[in-house]
């Protein structure tokens, strides 16, 4: 059974939802005033006030929710959000950078749930945060591209692959083994006439630098989709 601030929310939402605005913000003043930890009316006060011009108190509202609920991807994006709209953009990029890294975690959290033998090839989330925090840190970084989308490409998650890979292919259109990624990338993303074009591209590379092991793993791969596309 919900308790009194519980119900107490509740009622500020059914206000909410009626058009009665003030009586919902005084409801959740109310709420906060006897349990300042109430999670749901930080985070509800928080996005009304800020409806009304209030950028600094609901920036305060939220930042004590994410204390609260440091893994919550809303307040995140609501703190983001509360930021992009005083005009400091610098703080809101930061905000949103720290609402995709918890909306990625949460994604990988559910392969890991829907995989039987939990995370694929031993990747685990702690890794792929790190991974992740080193293109933030160099988006331009060809290894840092290169081991994420790898990443990725185990967890199942072709499309994510794919981006960091072309990424870093642009950047260094000389390494042969990431056209070797970014073919089985394409290849799980079902995106066959692509994969057979980028091991096309890169056997030649790999032929004209002398990579013999991502050179033979390309001819092998495009061989057998070859095969697999004619009787298709």
């Amino acid at each position: 059974m919900p308790n009194a601030p519980d119900m107490r929310f509740m009622a500020a939402l059914k206000s909410r939802r009626q058009g009665n605005k003030a009586a919902a913000l005084e409801q959740l003043e109310a709420i906060l005033a006897a349990e300042p930890d109430h999670a749901d009316a930080l985070e509800v006060l928080g996005m009304m006030i800020s409806e009304e011009g209030e950028l600094d108190r609901a920036i305060e509202l939220t930042e004590r929710l994410v204390k609260l609920a440091p893994q919550s991807i809303m307040a995140h994006a609501n703190l983001s959000r509360f930021h992009m709209l005083k005009g400091d953009k610098e703080t809101a990029e930061e905000w949103q950078a720290k609402a995709r890294v918890l909306g990625w975690k949460e994604e990988v959290g559910r392969k890991a749930a829907n995989s039987p033998g939990g995370l694929h090839d031993g990747v685990d989330p702690d890794a792929l945060e790190k991974q992740e925090q080193a293109v933030e840190k160099d988006p331009d970084s060809v290894i840092a591209r290169l081991t994420l989308g790898r990443s990725y490409l185990k967890l199942g998650m072709p499309a994510k692959a794919i981006g960091h890979l072309r990424h870093a292919q642009k950047r260094d259109p000389d390494m042969s083994v990431l056209y070797l990624e970014l073919g089985k990338a394409l290849e799980a993303a079902n995106m066959k006439s692509e994969a057979l074009q980028t091991y096309d591209e890169g056997v030649s590379v790999a032929d004209r630098k002398g990579d013999l092991m991502p050179r033979n793993q390309m001819a092998s791969r495009r061989v057998a989709l070859k095969k697999e596309t004619s009787s298709s």
